[in-house]
């Protein structure tokens, strides 16, 4: 009797503690099921094990695929429930039916360790495309100084590529980490594709961007920089056409990569881009620049962001420096405390990256002062910045581009870590 007691005993001890481990499993389900809706895997990353999988990618390279996964599904969960739990000796495997928005029910696989940390995640059937970084190359001329001309489609700068040895138009957009194409004029091989996630990322003002993937280009030359036979990221930017009311096809974006070992020079009255040899920076300045009144502005280079402090009203706030940014976009946190600087306030609708729309704050900020400098009546665009923060791991209160850019000639210079208003 005491015997059969103890199994008894044991055996509920046992049930007891595998009920308690799998709620902690369930709880880190809904934790996964929120990092989809909020497109961020912050909480839970530290649920993850160290040797964590998903699309058979281990370790710190799933890890970012997790990161690109919530970022660019582009779907919301409606509803999810469990559909089946096992058991196996250190390891617990829940099974749930999830409901997503736009591509129906999908079984999920969620494994655990004895630890209650996710060992391995399996949404739905996918493969995931990896940059060769060993095959990346930039032919740069010999010339000191690349005098670019330019276009306006809305703020942003427009400006000609030889894509595949054919003039294409492509947006100047600094605060685009690499080259994109446009998805929507490259030919996709195949019909039945399975759901593709890069694990390179790339984000957009207004929203994450979806529908990335990876192809390969066999020669790109913008004013004579050039790549060949790599593979560079596409994503579907009609949404970026359309909301820019162009009839101009445009093909892709010049990103940081491709002009990260210049000094940029922005001059919007003569339409004009001068990129500089940093080495030859000194005599520019002598030749070209003496008669000018010259602010420097140092900044942080936060991943390829240069990111400077401005003031407004008494306190500092940090904004990234993008010309891609038609207006200044500060986050919608800070809406209440800095509205009694903003004139001409009203509700406006913001179409995002991602293609969905949403309500923001705008109106003309009273006076923005940098290094002494003051910008006055900068139209300003309250919005959510989260995903620009937690995508490319930022502290910023805001981005600045062309409001700031166009207003006198401004250099920006990644090796010397300023950014320079001539007057």
């Amino acid at each position: 009797m005491k015997l059969i007691t103890t199994i008894v005993f044991v055996t509920l001890m046992v049930q007891s503690v595998f009920s308690q481990d799998i709620e902690k499993c369930r709880e880190i389900v809904k934790i996964t099921i929120d990092a989809i809706n909020t497109k961020s895997a912050v909480e839970l990353e530290n649920h993850l094990a160290a040797d964590f999988e998903i699309a058979n990618q281990k370790g710190e390279i799933a890890k970012i695929v997790l990161k690109q996964l919530f970022t660019q599904l582009g779907d919301k969960v409606q509803s999810y429930s469990e559909i089946n739990t096992e058991i196996i000796e250190k390891s617990i495997t829940l099974t749930y039916s999830i409901k997503y928005k736009k591509m129906g029910e999908k079984n999920a696989t969620f494994v655990f360790d004895e630890n209650n940390k996710l060992k391995k995640l399996e949404l739905f059937k996918m493969e995931v495309k990896t940059m060769d970084k060993s095959k990346g190359k930039i032919d740069k001329p010999e010339k000191e100084v690349i005098t670019i001309p330019f276009t306006m489609i809305g703020n942003l700068i427009a400006v000609d590529v030889m894509l595949n040895n054919k003039k294409r138009v492509f947006l100047f957009d600094s605060g685009s980490p690499s080259v994109i194409l446009n998805s929507k004029y490259i030919q996709q091989n195949g019909t039945n594709r399975k759901k593709t996630i890069s694990s390179s990322s790339s984000k957009g003002v207004n929203g994450s961007i979806s529908g990335m993937n990876i192809e390969k280009v066999e020669k790109l030359d913008f004013a004579g920089i050039k790549i060949e036979n790599q593979d560079v990221l596409t994503l579907d930017i009609s949404n970026l056409e359309k909301s820019l009311e162009t009839d101009i096809e445009i093909y892709g974006l010049i990103g940081y990569e491709l002009i990260k070992d210049y000094d940029i020079l922005f001059d919007y009255d003569k339409r004009e881009l001068t990129l500089i040899n940093p080495d030859f920076f000194t005599q520019y300045k002598n030749n070209e620049l003496s008669n000018y009144k010259l602010t420097i502005v140092p900044f942080s280079l936060s991943n390829h962001i240069p990111v400077i402090k401005a003031r407004i009203g008494s306190k500092d706030y940090s904004f990234g420096i993008d010309c891609g940014a038609e207006t200044n976009l500060l986050d919608k946190r800070h809406f209440q405390q800095l509205s009694r600087y903003v004139k001409h306030i009203e509700k406006d609708t913001l179409s995002g990256a991602d293609k969905n729309r949403v309500e923001v704050e705008k109106g003309l900020l009273n006076k923005v002062i940098i290094c002494g400098k003051k910008f006055k009546n900068m139209r300003s665009v309250f919005s959510d910045i989260s995903h620009l923060n937690n995508g490319y791991k930022l502290k910023l209160d805001g981005l600045m581009g062309y409001e700031l850019l166009s207003k006198q000639k401004t250099l920006i210079s990644y090796r010397r870590k300023e950014m320079i208003f001539i007057e």
